[in-house]
């Protein structure tokens, strides 16, 4: 279940009642992967570097999200399959995710269903295009 960061919320409440203008988010968009559960307050701890992953996460070509067509709901990644294939010593196992900004702010965030999931080496992780889904409702 993907939902939203707490930070992010208070943005999105103060840019929408009253004159103080929301600063838009600076691209590109990337996931970042977590060997902890994710919450509203925090997001999990991204998993070391190196062994097939980078920290800072990562992001598909432009356009990173496809809007539904009635706008209350995206999918990502929109364009490229997203891969992490783990090398030398396996990866943690992968709890959750968070979508974060360039900047980096942390806007969404999720903890996988059948989490934990453990990739053992030389086997790849992917997130499919289109595979997350985000709505507001």
């Amino acid at each position: 279940m993907a939902a939203i960061d707490q930070a992010m919320v208070s943005k999105m409440l103060n840019s929408t009642t009253s004159a103080t203008a929301f600063t838009l988010l600076t691209a590109p968009f990337k996931v970042r992967l977590n060997s902890t559960a994710s919450t509203a307050a925090a997001s999990g701890t991204e998993l070391v570097n190196g062994t097939g992953y980078t920290t800072g996460g990562q992001t598909s070509s432009a356009p990173f999200a496809s809007t539904s067509a009635a706008g209350s709901a995206v999918t990502i990644p929109h364009t490229a399959i997203l891969t992490w294939t783990s090398s030398g010593t396996a990866f943690a196992v992968i709890q959750s995710m968070d979508l974060i900004s360039a900047d980096p702010t942390r806007t969404w965030f999720g903890n996988f269903n059948g989490a934990p999931i453990a990739v053992a080496s030389g086997n790849t992780f992917q997130i499919a295009v289109d595979a997350i889904s985000i709505s507001l409702t």
